[in-house]
């Protein structure tokens, strides 16, 4: 399998948190904002821009997505399988590829259970409640 063009619409989600699917994405143009759902609650984790990566870590390890991607504005996107480029990377980097996606899967549950204060760090800017509220919905459809 190839690499491949996609295009999503502002408001369309990508992948949700627990889907399977293992592609790699390449922002192309546009923005997206991975975010975690806890009950009707929305945390925003990072906003992903042109030039930048996502989908990494299911990529590499293999286990469901850790996240919500969701677009906030019109994206175009490269899709990349994992069969495109797992073959063309060493194996002593997938394994250490892996062992470092652990060891922020394990980071990721401890912040999702025990929460982590924010104090004199620059930090994404919490969404307002008609924001979460929006975007839950677009979330939740489907």
């Amino acid at each position: 399998m190839k690499a491949k063009k996609i295009t999503l619409k502002e408001n369309t989600v990508l992948c949700r948190e627990g889907d399977l699917e293992k592609d790699i994405y390449l922002v192309i143009s546009g923005r997206l904002l991975i975010c975690s759902r806890s009950g009707k609650r929305v945390t925003p984790i990072a906003y992903i821009g042109e030039n930048e990566y996502f989908g990494e870590m299911s990529f590499l390890d293999n286990k469901p997505r850790s996240a919500d991607v969701v677009a906030i504005e019109s994206t175009e996107l490269l899709q990349i399988p994992p069969e495109a480029l797992k073959e063309q990377l060493p194996k002593w980097l997938l394994f250490t590829m892996r062992q470092m996606t652990q060891r922020i899967r394990s980071m990721d549950e401890v912040i999702r259970d025990r929460g982590i204060k924010r104090q004199n760090v620059d930090t994404i800017k919490p969404l307002s409640i008609d924001e979460q509220r929006v975007l839950f919905d677009i979330i939740d459809q489907g």
